[in-house]
This record gives C-alpha cells, structure tokens and sequence, in this order.
C-alpha cells in the first residue's frame, strides 16, 4: 500500500537542554554513525528537539544550546552530506497539530503508566509542580516520528517504551481512519542501551552533571568523576560499575577493550582491581574528549546554518503531506 511507505530511514533527536553526554553518544549518534560507516543506510534524519526541551527548560536557555548540539551531530560524526539535519520548532504547526490528533487515542491511564514519567514525578516532580507539556511529550515524540514516516528511531533502553507507545498510536490511527501510517521500529545495534549515572542516581543525564560525562566539559573534570564513579566490591556487579566498563569500550580501542575485558575476569574472581580499571578507562577518554572537542572547535557556524535551512523544509515538506493524509482520513474539512 502506497501510504504505509516509509520516508525516512533512520530518525532520532536530542534534546538542547544543555551539553550532550557520552551517554547521548553511544546510545542516540552512534548506531547512526557505523551504519553510516558502513554504509548500510542511504540517509538518516536527525533534530534538534528544542520544542521537547520546553518541558523543563527556559526557551531563552535552550534556544542557546540549539546550534552546539547540531555541531555535536557532527563532531561525534554525523555527516552533514549524508543525513537530514533540522531544528523541530521549525515545524512547530505540524507537530503541535498531530500531537492533538493523536492525544485523542491515548487515554490519560496509559499515559500516566509511562516508567518515564514515573522516574520524573520520584525525583520531585508529581501533579502539583509537573507541567502538562511533560505529560505530553511522549505524544509529541510519536508525531515527531509519524510525520516523518520513519522506520527506525535509535533510542537508549529506557526510551523504548516511547517507541511502543508510538507504534500504538500509529495502530489505533490506522484502524480508526484508515492506514497512512507506518509502523516505526527500535533501532538497536544489539540490545538497547542504557547507561547509568556515575554516581548511582537513576540514568545519566545532562541534568545531573555530578554523575555524567558531558561531552564539552573540560577533560580534567571528566577524568575525576571517572575518579570519583561507584563502583563494586570484588567479585560483585553494579549499575555504575556496567556504565563505566560501556563507557571503557565505548572510547577505547579494540586493544583497550581487551584489556578491560582482562581486568574484569579479575574483577569477578575477587581481586580489587577498580582502581585500575578507571586508570585504564581514563586514558581511552582523555583521547576521546580532546579529539571530540578538537573536531567540533573546526565546525564554523555560518558553515552549517544554511544546511539545516535546507533541511528544515525537506522536513516541514514531509511532515505536510502526512498532515493532508491525516486530515482527509478524518474528515478535517476546514484546515
């Protein structure tokens, strides 16, 4: 059938709320990167989700970061002539209009069983400070991706639920109005990944620095909370301890991952070897960091702004012509 055609291979975005971790490295850029190494993709589609980033951010705030984390796309090695690149609040009318279409097939039950909302509403937040628009944002994350048609969405372990939620909504639309959309599918090079915070609290994210690596920090200070990171006692397994030999494999080389192979077989037979293990793991990231930082300190502004032009209207095109899709599908007459 002609309208569940896919128009976009690969999709993902990250959020401008503040500087990209190696946590967004592995588990959103990367898979993206080899298959693009590989050349096992034709072209991907990645954003800047600076609309989602109104759920706990100040637009002022944000809009600053919108620009840096295009040039991380690129730095981590995204290659501008290879993927779509563009800014989600260009297409602020398209999303918001297919995020009301598909609020009405969720009930506020399967909403509110989201693991994600629940970890935000145990860190604080609960219905007397939480804004609606955090509510919402699984709903806008699955028009982000229906509208462009898209078959797979790179996403970290925690995130995959967001992709079940909008392979639902696309079913539910589909049997009510008839099919136009596609069912999208978790992108996975292996199983999906999901990296701990350093210090133990909940996954790493930018909004707790203490326990994450950001990419743009000074190195000095990364290498210490690799220092600093929990880890196990001999012969025992941890969160952080898994986060910190990913992270290990992740900047190392194939004869650094061996040698963090070597020490936990150690690990496991009891031996105390951690400090070793975070002494190793640091040298990799130091050279990881200063080359990342050394590739994006080269990527000039001007050089980029008239690409994501470009592609802000491939992609406001796209989401369009699934718009008059939907709306004819559902009999939205005066639109």
């Amino acid at each position: 059938m002609k309208n569940l055609e896919y128009k976009t291979e690969v999709f993902t975005g990250i959020r401008p709320s503040g500087g990209l971790t190696i946590a967004n490295a592995i588990g959103g850029v990367n898979p993206i990167v080899m298959l693009q190494n590989e050349n096992q993709i034709k072209e991907s589609m990645v954003f800047v989700a600076d609309l989602h980033a109104l759920t706990d951010a100040e637009p002022k705030e944000s809009q600053k970061n919108v620009m840096e984390v295009v040039k991380d796309y690129i730095a981590l090695g995204l290659d501008p002539q290879k993927n779509r690149i563009f800014v989600q609040s260009a297409l602020v009318s398209e999303v918001s209009e297919l995020t009301i279409y598909l609020s009405r097939l969720l009930t506020l039950a399967e909403l509110m069983r989201i693991p994600t909302l629940k970890e935000k509403i145990k860190k604080g937040q609960n219905e007397t400070n939480a804004n609606v628009l955090l509510a919402m944002y699984p709903i806008m994350m699955a028009a982000d991706i229906l509208l462009q048609k898209s078959e797979y969405v790179p996403v970290g372990e925690d995130q995959v639920v967001h992709i079940e939620i909008t392979r639902l909504l696309a079913q539910k639309f589909n049997k009510k109005y008839g099919n136009v959309f596609p069912i999208p599918k978790v992108l996975s090079l292996g199983k999906p990944v999901r990296v701990k915070s350093l210090n133990g609290n909940g996954k790493m994210s930018k909004t707790d620095s203490n326990g994450a690596i950001l990419l743009d920090d000074p190195i000095d200070i990364s290498l210490k909370k690799i220092q600093k990171a929990q880890t196990a006692f001999a012969g025992e397994n941890s969160d952080t301890l898994e986060a910190l030999v990913l992270i290990g494999e992740f900047v190392g080389n194939e004869d650094e991952e061996g040698e963090i192979s070597n020490i936990m077989n150690r690990h496991f037979k009891g031996e105390n070897v951690m400090g070793e293990l975070k002494s190793v793991i640091n040298i990799s990231l130091e050279k990881y960091l200063r080359d990342f930082q050394e590739r994006k300190s080269q990527i000039k502004e001007e050089d980029i702004v008239k690409k994501i032009q470009e592609d802000n209207e491939i992609a406001k095109k796209n989401a369009q012509e699934t718009l008059k899709e939907v709306r004819e599908l559902m009999g939205m007459m005066y639109i």
